[in-house]
């Protein structure tokens, strides 16, 4: 049968056959300027595309002490291709966003705070670092398909300049399905409030490292509560996986403190 043919007993379009011969995915012969389909190969597609495919078993990572190790010195030497390697790496195998997060970028940057706070490195290390972490992190955001459970407004408060939480926290929920404005750091309550209006935001998350920045956190949460949006405020010390789980639950209440590494 030639292709156009073929195509109607495919259910598509005359070009995307054409492209499935190209990509091998369609087997066709060239006769003059048409290409000619044989039932037995038109077939074969339709069986292969209708059949299920098995994803990927995934890489078990069974020792995040040593990638983390392997991480942290790729970021102190400020190899951000090995960095960016070894976090996609593990990304790719099937590890979710939100176990990458927890068990290996954030013990690291534990472990970079407490080598600035004594002296080992600078804080010029410490932001190349970040950046490095952030743009990995980039890479492996994406908006999946399907109805989202919200819109979410994360930032950090006046006097917060910590972005890596708010990163992580952006590609945490964005992996559950929410559309993630991502504003940065040191965002006034005011503008807080005002962009969480402006995309009728279901949630505000207010990331926070830096203990003396809580009152701040404390008036956007307040805020929130008089504009009827429920707010999630961080905690140092805790964890993406409670703001996911905290994020998707149906709140009793108007607002809930979420923990944020």
């Amino acid at each position: 049968m030639e292709l156009k043919e073929a195509a109607q007993k495919l259910g598509v379009h005359y070009q995307t056959a054409y492209r499935w011969i190209r990509a091998g995915q369609l087997k066709a012969y060239k006769v003059g300027n048409t290409y000619q389909v044989t039932s037995e190969d038109l077939l074969d597609c339709l069986s292969k595309r209708n059949c299920p495919i098995a994803p990927p078993s995934g890489i078990k990572v069974r020792n995040w002490e040593h990638q983390a190790s392997r991480l942290k010195e790729y970021l102190l030497s400020g190899n951000e291709a090995g960095a960016r390697a070894l976090i996609l790496k593990v990304a790719e195998g099937g590890t979710e966003i939100i176990a990458a997060s927890e068990n290996l970028i954030s013990p690291v940057f534990r472990e970079l705070g407490e080598m600035w706070s004594t002296g080992k490195i600078t804080i010029a290390s410490e932001h190349r670092a970040t950046a490095i972490c952030e743009r990995a992190l980039a890479c492996m955001m994406q908006n999946l398909r399907g109805r989202p459970r919200g819109i979410a407004v994360i930032g950090t408060p006046p006097g917060d300049q910590h972005s890596l939480p708010t990163s992580m926290a952006t590609a945490a929920l964005r992996s559950q399905r929410w559309l993630v404005h991502h504003i940065g750091t040191q965002v006034p309550p005011e503008d807080f409030i005002f962009i969480a209006k402006e995309v009728a935001a279901t949630l505000i998350v207010v990331t926070l490292t830096h203990t003396p920045a809580l009152d701040q956190a404390n008036q956007i949460e307040t805020l929130a509560k008089t504009q009827g949006i429920r707010s999630l405020v961080g905690a140092p010390g805790m964890t993406i996986r409670t703001l996911v789980e905290l994020a998707n639950a149906r709140p009793i209440v108007d607002n809930s403190i979420a923990a944020i590494p």
